[in-house]
């Protein structure tokens, strides 16, 4: 155990950085040799800062799918609103900055908590759910089968994975300290020795951390990169 503890604890977190920003290069190496079209799909913007206002309503609003499909708008709005909520909330899991920042603002630590524990705690819930319609959907509706793969639905399952264990982590009867998840991060930014603390001993953390990193190094190569290809796509078939 000790042995799957230091490749899981120690090793994957670096792996997983590497390979994440290793592919994240090689998409956008990949993205900028795109020939960009002589005519476009659509009636383009008389100017670069409405095409900019018209790309941003599409990245925030999801305006195309909003028009397209109301129910599959609700839908993936809710899921991608809320996971954007989740990203910036575990800015406080892995830094000390957010709690400083609030407090400086005039909360207090017990303000602090509850605003975490109330907020945190349904947006895992509502995440889930949403993505649990998602996946229903994809499997119910013909047209959705037909364009869904084998990696598609495993893309699914493993963020359903991740929030699953990320909600057993809050709602679980054991209790989970954030201190040692703040101490445990910083360790392993500064290089300084993680393989033997205790937040690694703690199994429910040590399966959603790795599903975590298996989930960051499996962006790149999948659908899910989604929200970085529209910068470069959503601009393309709109460019004059």
């Amino acid at each position: 155990m000790e042995c799957v503890r230091l490749i899981v604890g120690v090793i994957l977190p670096y792996i997983a950085v590497l390979v994440f920003v290793g592919g994240m290069i090689w998409r956008i190496v990949t993205w900028k040799k795109l020939a960009s079209p002589a005519m476009t799909l659509f009636p383009a913007p008389a100017t670069e800062g409405a095409n900019a206002i018209n790309t941003a309503k599409e990245i925030l609003f999801f305006k195309s799918l909003f028009g397209g499909d109301r129910v599959l708008w609700i839908l993936a709005w809710t899921f991608h609103a809320v996971l954007a909520l989740i990203v910036l909330g575990h800015f406080r899991v892995f830094t000390k900055y957010v709690d400083v920042t609030l407090g400086m603002l005039g909360m207090s630590d017990d303000a602090i908590k509850a605003m975490s524990g109330g907020a945190g705690g349904a947006a895992g819930i509502v995440i889930l759910i949403a993505l649990a319609l998602l996946l229903i959907r994809r499997m119910a509706l013909q047209r959705a089968r037909e364009i869904t793969g084998v990696v598609d639905y495993f893309a699914l399952l493993l963020i359903g994975a991740v929030i699953i264990t990320g909600n057993a982590m809050r709602f679980g009867a054991e209790h989970f300290e954030l201190k040692q998840t703040h101490d445990y991060f910083y360790s392993l930014a500064t290089f300084d020795y993680v393989s033997g603390m205790d937040v690694l001993k703690n199994n429910v953390f040590f399966v959603h951390m790795c599903l975590a990193f298996l989930l960051i190094m499996f962006i790149p190569f999948s659908k899910i990169l989604h929200f970085g290809g529209i910068f470069f796509t959503h601009q393309l078939i709109r460019k004059q």
